[in-house]
């Protein structure tokens, strides 16, 4: 394990929640026209539930109370030192081409031609590496293998890797054929021009910032180049193309698939430099514009530093600023308490102490000033 790694997993996860983390009610309070999903991670139900794949990364990827918008509950992305790929949310929603693209699909009757989506995104300070390439897509899943037309790319591009832009393409030819034959068919797609942003927010001067990011896709009419991509960042346009040629014909033929999916991604082709993390919060999808309505480009909310609890080889860590009646229980991966060890104000609790045996465990303590941290402890033989 990583020295110094951060070591968080929700138990609610895994079994009834132990304790109760901040809510927020941002999905209750919105009242967007043409609403297709709205997830802001409060739901006490398993994520799983909600998408059709979910990548939680060995619980690097995962919900977390006090990490989100306003202290509410977020998604906390951590990537390793020299990680690629950090976990991911795949939302589909209309018509899909198979039961799997189609498992919890929203809206599954219905044909999309024209989607917005936003999400909330914060990297936390002193983040390195400029922007972590991929970040989110909206798509058209032409087939069950996979095989793709719009491809709405948002992913981390311009000057020193800083800002985030677009990067459309299409598996569908100019003339409306299906050409794609898989996911990623790079040999068979059309790039239809990448064009970046001017709001640096991978910079050294915005990250620790909430940006609220909003993506719009209209397929082209059949046999036209009207298509649209554009994309927003707190509700400042940041770059558009309005004569695309997304599918040729193929959207004549109403068997065809509209737009059906987006995936949420933490996907870094060269790697994080360091260990560093990143939060999701209030992601929407709906058919008329969202906005960020109470998004601010210099709303910055610093890290619960205070509530960090983490392992290196020899040792449980948290700062040494409990309260007298603190508290750590340590539970198997099934919810059961199997020790609860005394607590002391040093900081360190000495694992190979413990008289347990090498394994995964979750832990929780209770007496930080933040209040109750839960995490993932292991135990190596």
């Amino acid at each position: 394990m990583t020295k110094q790694a951060l070591l968080f997993l929700p138990i609610a996860l895994i079994i009834s929640p132990l304790i109760v983390l901040a809510q927020s009610d941002f999905c209750k309070k919105l009242n967007q026209p043409g609403l297709i999903f709205c997830d802001d991670f409060e739901s006490t139900q398993a994520i799983s539930s909600r998408y059709f794949e979910y990548n939680n990364n060995n619980g690097d990827f995962v919900p977390l109370g006090g990490l989100g918008r306003n202290s509410s509950t977020g998604m906390r992305v951590r990537w390793q030192p020299g990680e690629v790929g950090a976990g991911s949310l795949s939302k589909s929603f209309g018509r899909t081409p198979s039961t799997y693209i189609g498992k919890n699909a929203s809206i599954p009757d219905s044909t999309f031609k024209e989607v917005y989506w936003r999400m909330d995104v914060r990297h936390q300070d002193g983040w390195l590496g400029g922007g972590p390439a991929k970040l989110s897509r909206a798509l058209t899943m032409a087939n069950g293998n996979w095989a793709t037309g719009a491809m709405a790319h948002m992913w981390s591009g311009g000057q020193g890797d800083f800002y985030l832009g677009m990067d459309p393409a299409t598996g569908i030819d100019a003339s409306g054929k299906l050409v794609s034959t898989k996911y990623n068919d790079f040999a068979n797609l059309r790039w239809l021009g990448f064009k970046a942003g001017n709001i640096p927010l991978y910079s050294s001067e915005r990250v620790g910032e909430w940006f609220c990011i909003e993506g719009h896709v209209r397929l082209n009419t059949p046999g036209k180049s009207d298509g649209v991509f554009e994309f927003w960042i707190n509700d400042t346009l940041q770059a558009g193309s309005y004569n695309l040629n997304w599918h040729g014909n193929w959207n004549a033929d109403e068997r065809n698939y509209g737009i059906n999916a987006i995936f949420f991604e933490n996907y870094w082709n060269a790697g994080s430099p360091v260990l560093q993390e990143r939060y999701f919060d209030n992601l929407v999808i709906a058919t008329f514009k969202i906005s960020c309505k109470s998004a601010t480009t210099n709303t910055k909310e610093a890290s619960p530093l205070h509530c960090k609890v983490w392992q290196d080889s020899q040792h449980l860590n948290w700062p040494s600023d409990l309260a007298p009646n603190s508290t750590l229980k340590i539970y198997s991966l099934f919810g059961q308490l199997v020790l609860q060890p005394p607590v002391n104000i040093s900081g360190k609790l000495n694992l190979a102490e413990l008289p347990l045996p090498a394994g995964i465990y979750l832990y929780q303590l209770s007496g930080l000033s933040c209040g109750t941290s839960t995490g993932k402890l292991i135990l190596h033989p």
